[in-house]
C-alpha cells in the first residue's frame, strides 16, 4: 500500500524527520558528534523489512539523505528534534485509532527508533557514555 497519500507534507515530513532527530539527539548528547555515528541510522534505514508504514517512511527517509534538506536534517536543535519526536508518535497513535495505518506500526516505529538511538551510542567511540544513555532512557519513557 501506498501510505504516503494519506498524509499532508507537515505530517510526512515529522514521519522521515524521526530517525534523523534520533541520531541528532544520541549523537549529540556528549557535544561530539563522530562520523561513525551516523552508520547506524542508514544501515537501518536501508535493511527495515517488515510493517509495510515503516518500510515507506525509511526507503523514503533514506532516499533523502542525499538531499541538502535531507543533511539539513542533522542541523536540528536538541528540543526541536524531541518536540519533533514526540509529534511523529502522536501521530502515529491518532493514525492507528482511526485505523488508517496498521495497528502494530506505533510499537514498531518506537521499537525502530530505540534500535536506531541504542546502535548510534554504541557507534561512538568512547562507547556508550553517561548523557547517550539518558536520552536512551528518556526515550523509552516517551515511548512507553
Amino acid at each position: 500500500m501506498n501510505y504516503r497519500p494519506l498524509f499532508n507534507n507537515n505530517e510526512w515530513d515529522l514521519f522521515r524527520s524521526a530517525p534523523f532527530n534520533i541520531q541528532v539527539l544520541v549523537s549529540q548528547a556528549d557535544d561530539e558528534r563522530e562520523l561513525e555515528e551516523i552508520g547506524p541510522l542508514l544501515d537501518i534505514l536501508m535493511s527495515y523489512s517488515g510493517n509495510s508504514f515503516i518500510e515507506e517512511v525509511f526507503q523514503d527517509t533514506f532516499t533523502d539523505t542525499d538531499t541538502e534538506e535531507g543533511e539539513n536534517r542533522l542541523l536540528i536543535e536538541p528540543r526541536e528534534a524531541l518536540n519533533q519526536i514526540t509529534a511523529a508518535v502522536n501521530l502515529i497513535k491518532d493514525k492507528t485509532v482511526k485505523k488508517s495505518i496498521p495497528e502494530d506500526t506505533l510499537d514498531i516505529f518506537c521499537d525502530q527508533l530505540l534500535k536506531i538511538a541504542e546502535e548510534t551510542a554504541e557507534a561512538d567511540i568512547e562507547g556508550l557514555e553517561d548523557q547517550e544513555e539518558s536520552i536512551i532512557k528518556l526515550l523509552k519513557q516517551k515511548f512507553s
